[in-house]
């Protein structure tokens, strides 16, 4: 294998440890566009590129602030090449690592590989030989790999020369996306030498920039290009609720011409119906979720890098190392947990330099919900405790599941990793999946470290909760927000950003007004259901009926669409309900398993009057409020916080039967759906 010098190719022996003069002769190398060129087959490095290459081939501790889409990657891979010694690339992309090794250029990929629990336990062997005999100069790892000794005391022994860490910003606690096994870097380093390290990110404030050189142990040079992406457009919409967030998304997608699209959806099971939504509306749409089986989201990613699918809703691990350049939109449909997240995820548009577009669709009721979410995401010193105790009767070896068991709604690694930055323990390398811990006697002032640890936990998490609320509501240039924010400056007005240049709204956004209700509500459904094309599930009658874009496709082309779109989403549940009560409808399993609505002629609608008071059953209204008080006192908070009153009635004259039906009730957004949707419907299922 060639590697090149200043003076031209030279042949390195594969077994050959650093030399002492091997750095200084490295810095001199001025000839690094022929290596790219031959490499990668670029005639030019993009804005701080070759710096990054640079300073790793000199052997210079290096931090690369680049954005998403600047081509981090490359760095690192040119520098392998250079370098005489292997090179380790800590990156956090288990499922991506293939992938990542896969689209190397040839020669490269010819040595390099990827240690993953992917694998088997011979090929995990087999590959880890290829490295010992100096047959592999690029190895992908997970940074917990480094915690297995074995493996670090291989690679001590191979020699590497630079340890690249990839999404290093997770080293951070106080960052957006603390990853415990991060912590541990440091004393890898350590044991393998204090080889140069090469630390990237495209996401760090320059706080967490300066905990990142604090956790690693390690003065880093900064090579930091804008963040700055003068081709995408900054759009923020505020919605007042579901359907607005349907209709603004639908609209949007239809002026793409060309390229594709990423949707980001909070929940698992928003992603699919969204997705489904769109379907119905005629875009190529797929879903992605962590619960989908890995060949599935394989075939998902395939489908959308190959323009098979034009659309995907995602939660937001997709498109995490996906290089596909012509993405023209990005939306999200709810607040992001920081600006940091926010700008990696828009980030994945445009990154071919083309005009791409992002939008961020936001409500008041969403600020709310993200900042309890993010205090919720901080744990409490009674669950530090238990960590703290179970760990002192473990005595030594921990297996995490059983951790997990003491903190079933948190991830007990992290605590290990809060209690480890408090001083209270240490972790140690691990013995296959059990952590090694040592716990020295508690400190006297254990209990006030803890507790600032805490307190600043929950300071940092309003803080970044704050700060995306705030990006979404100031009227002030989005590109010069984000500049900010990363320790930039920028001269607004950008031109491309809803502040500086807004959009007009398209025609699709007016809606005309709803027709007024008819006098007999109960006829109108029975007569609407009659005059479909094709029988539908409860759900998208529902839809039809109040004029949703949810509703099927033939549905929206029906008599029956929006006839009750002067009602609210509860009264024409309430409505629909009765109907049912009545006998007039009639649930119909189809042979293929749908459940559908069926008029029965013998028997006649109801009289249903709009201003018709609720039917409320004050026995389940009782039940629910048992419900409540039970709920409020395991989550230690006031009975109304979790449902009010007049919630409880209406979900006792309404009796949503799923959790779609429970999301149309006044009082439930997704995160309540999700909290307590499945005890309520338990409830609800006994009345």
């Amino acid at each position: 294998m060639q590697h090149w010098s200043g003076a031209g190719p030279r042949l390195v022996a594969k077994s050959a440890r650093r030399p002492p003069e091997a750095i200084p002769i490295l810095a001199r190398l001025t000839d690094l566009a022929s290596p790219l060129r031959e490499l990668f087959g670029f005639d030019a490095f993009r804005q701080g590129q070759e710096d990054v290459v640079r300073a790793a081939i000199a052997g210079r501790d290096t931090l690369a602030l680049m954005p998403t889409g600047s081509g981090k990657s490359l760095t690192y891979q040119l520098a392998a090449m250079l370098r005489p010694e292997p090179t380790l690339v800590l990156s956090p992309l288990i499922a991506l690592m293939k992938d990542q090794v896969d689209k190397l250029p040839h020669q490269i990929a010819a040595t390099a590989t990827f240690v993953n629990s992917s694998l088997s336990q011979d090929e995990t062997a087999e590959r880890l030989a290829a490295v010992e005999l100096g047959e592999t100069r690029l190895v992908y790892a997970a940074p917990e790999r480094l915690r297995q000794a074995r493996f670090v005391e291989l690679l001590s022994t191979v020699g590497i020369g630079l340890v690249v860490v990839d999404e290093v910003h997770c080293v951070s606690m106080w960052g957006h996306d603390f990853r415990p096994d991060y912590l541990f870097i440091r004393r890898g380093l350590e044991a393998l030498g204090d080889p140069t390290l090469l630390g990237m990110t495209a996401t760090a404030t320059p706080e967490t920039a300066r905990d990142i050189g604090h956790a690693l142990g390690r003065e880093l040079e900064v090579v930091h290009t804008s963040v700055v992406r003068p081709n995408l457009r900054y759009d923020v919409q505020e919605v007042a609720n579901a359907e607005d967030r349907i209709e603004i998304l639908v609209e949007r997608l239809r002026t793409l011409r060309g390229g594709s699209a990423i949707v980001y959806s909070r929940s698992r099971r928003s992603t699919e119906e969204l997705a489904r939504v769109l379907r119905g509306h005629g875009f190529r749409t797929e879903h992605y979720h962590a619960g989908l089986q890995p060949a599935e989201r394989t075939r998902v990613q395939d489908d959308f890098v190959a323009d098979r699918a034009q659309v995907v809703v995602a939660t937001t691990a997709f498109g995490m190392g996906i290089d596909k350049p012509d993405v023209r939109l990005v939306c999200l449909v709810s607040y992001p947990d920081s600006l940091e997240g926010y700008v990696q995820m828009v980030g994945r548009a445009g990154r071919d330099g083309e005009p791409s577009q992002t939008l961020l669709l936001a409500s008041p009721a969403d600020a709310g919900t993200l900042r309890r979410f993010a205090v919720a995401d901080v744990p409490s010193l009674t669950e530090l405790r238990s960590v703290y105790g179970a760990l002192r009767v473990a005595q030594g070896l921990v297996d995490p599941d059983e951790l997990s068991a003491v903190v079933p709604d948190r991830d007990a690694r992290v605590l290990v990793g809060m209690l480890e930055q408090a001083g209270l323990l240490r972790r140690d390398f691990d013995e296959g999946r059990r952590m090694r811990i040592s716990l020295d006697a508690a400190p006297r002032d254990a209990p006030e470290r803890v507790e600032t640890l805490l307190e600043r936990a929950r300071l940092v998490a309003e803080s970044r909760a704050d700060r995306v609320v705030a990006f979404a509501e100031t009227r002030v240039c989005r590109h010069e927000q984000v500049a900010v924010h990363f320790g930039e400056r920028f001269d607004a007005p950008c031109g491309s950003c809803d502040v500086c240049a807004p959009l007009a709204r398209g025609s699709a956004s007016i809606s005309s007004p709803p027709p007024p209700l008819p006098e007999d509500v109960g006829v109108a459904i029975v007569d609407a259901v009659a005059s479909l094309t094709w029988p539908l599930g409860r759900r998208s009658l529902l839809a039809t009926l109040r004029g949703s874009l949810k509703a099927p496709p033939s549905a929206r082309r029906s008599l029956a669409y929006r006839i009750l779109a002067a009602a609210s989403d509860a009264e024409v549940r309430r409505w629909v309900e009765l109907v049912q009560r009545s006998g007039a409808l009639v649930e119909v399993t189809t042979p293929d398993g749908f459940r559908v609505l069926h008029v029965d002629p013998a028997v006649p609608p109801p009289r249903i009057g709009t201003g018709m008071a609720a039917d409320v059953d004050e026995d389940l209204v009782a039940r629910l409020r048992s419900w409540r008080l039970e709920r409020s006192q395991e989550d230690a908070v006031p009975a109304y916080v979790v449902l009010h009153d007049a919630t409880l009635r209406e979900l006792a004259a309404v009796r949503p039967r799923t959790l779609d039906e429970l999301a149309g009730i006044k009082g439930f957004g997704p995160v309540k759906v999700d909290r307590y949707g499945d005890a309520l419907l338990a409830v609800l299922a006994t009345a």
